[in-house]
Parts: C-alpha cells; sequence; structure tokens
C-alpha cells in the first residue's frame, strides 16, 4: 500500500460501511439485546482500534423547537492491529443491556442502537432504532 493510499483511508475517502441488525426490534429498560453489526471494508485497507456501542436517545422538545440528545456508551470491544482490508466483510455479533435511564419511546422519543468503528481520522458508525417499552 502506497502512502497516498495511506492517506485516502486516514481522511475517509472509500471509507467502510457499516449496517447495525437487531434480533428484537422492542425492548424494555434493563433488558438484555442482541445484534449483528457488520462492517464492509471501502477502498483502502484501515487500522479498526476498537468498536464502540452506544445507545442513543432523541427527544423532540416542540415547545422549544429543537432536539435534545443523549448518548450512553454501552460497550467496546478492543482489536489489536486489525486492518480492515478493501471489501472485506465482518460479522460481528453484540449483546447490550438498555440503560435504566432510557425513557420510554413515543411520538417524541427516539431510541437507537449505534455501533461505531474507532478508526482514527474516520467517523465511520451505523444505527438501527429500538423501541423502548
Amino acid at each position: 500500500m502506497g502512502i497516498l493510499d495511506s492517506l485516502k483511508g486516514m481522511v475517509g475517502k472509500g471509507s467502510p460501511k457499516v449496517e447495525v441488525k437487531l434480533l428484537k426490534s422492542q425492548a424494555t429498560v434493563q433488558e438484555s439485546v442482541k445484534g449483528i453489526a457488520t462492517f464492509t471494508g471501502g477502498e483502502y485497507p484501515v487500522a479498526i482500534d476498537a468498536v464502540v456501542l452506544y445507545m442513543l436517545m432523541v427527544e423532540d422538545l416542540k415547545e422549544q423547537q429543537k432536539t435534545k440528545e443523549s448518548t450512553d456508551k454501552v460497550g467496546t470491544i478492543t482489536f489489536n492491529d486489525y486492518k480492515l482490508e478493501p471489501n472485506e466483510v465482518i460479522t460481528l455479533p453484540f449483546q447490550l443491556v438498555i440503560p435504566k435511564d432510557n425513557l420510554i419511546s413515543s411520538a417524541a422519543i427516539k431510541h437507537f442502537v449505534q455501533v461505531k468503528l474507532d478508526i482514527s481520522g474516520q467517523d465511520v458508525f451505523g444505527v438501527c432504532e429500538i423501541k423502548i417499552i
């Protein structure tokens, strides 16, 4: 891999893709939920330092005409010197516990599971909505 390819990989050119699927579409607070994250390599190899799992809660505050977001880190999987090669596909099962401070889903409150690749210089992630009942 040449220097130009390394630089393109570091700045996100031809970035990898992340797809997130949950095995169930709804859950209760403090329930364990399983899912699958699929990573597909982009045009250039990239070094993955970690995979980080987050729960996102988005509230639509109509009276104030704004949106409030809160994020809870719910897990991390660390990789040692792993390079995701171009077009390589990795499937990673995961499990997380819905944080106890999440509000019940409604028309104004939505929840998402986010899986983010920790890659130097890039913000690569996938999300999947989950309903908290």
